[in-house]
């Protein structure tokens, strides 16, 4: 319920502040170069990120397709099935031990960076966290939106 919760939300947040452009638009008023092409996965928040990824690996047959680093450590890492589907972001981050909610929700788009500079210029707070592939804008309950732009081979 809460990662259709966030997707409302999502949607709602670029309904409210995409702005209208004379050119091809989608649904919503966004410009149809850059809308969100289909939700890509979620992200979960995890205490023991290596933990997590072996688990995923070893449990649900999943593999790593991308790592992120910060000074040389990884503190993300996206795994998927080998098929087509969405993919889970595994984030290190602090929290109270036990089970907990989804960190964001995850929306493919062709440009990620492009889709998220017009909504930062009209109040959402936006961070680049992947430059070109991943930009996170904060929702205005303070829900975190991803806009996320696979990488090129």
């Amino acid at each position: 319920m809460a990662s259709s919760t966030t997707a409302g939300l999502a949607a709602a947040l670029l309904l409210a502040l995409a702005p209208a452009s004379p050119a091809e638009t989608s649904p919503g008023d966004l410009p149809a170069a850059v809308a969100p092409a289909k939700i890509a996965g979620s992200g979960l928040n995890v205490i023991d990120l290596e933990a997590r990824r072996a688990g995923q690996v070893s449990m649900l047959g999943m593999s790593v397709t991308a790592t992120y680093r910060r000074d040389g450590a990884p503190f993300e890492y996206l795994v998927k099935r080998n098929v087509p589907g969405a993919i889970l972001a595994l984030s290190e981050a602090p929290r109270p031990p036990g089970p907990n909610g989804f960190g964001r929700v995850i929306l493919e788009t062709p440009d990620a960076k492009a889709l998220g500079q017009p909504l930062a210029g009209r109040g959402a707070a936006m961070r680049e966290v992947v430059p070109g592939v991943a930009y996170f804008i904060t929702d205005p309950e303070g829900n975190a939106i991803e806009f996320y732009t696979p990488p090129r081979p």
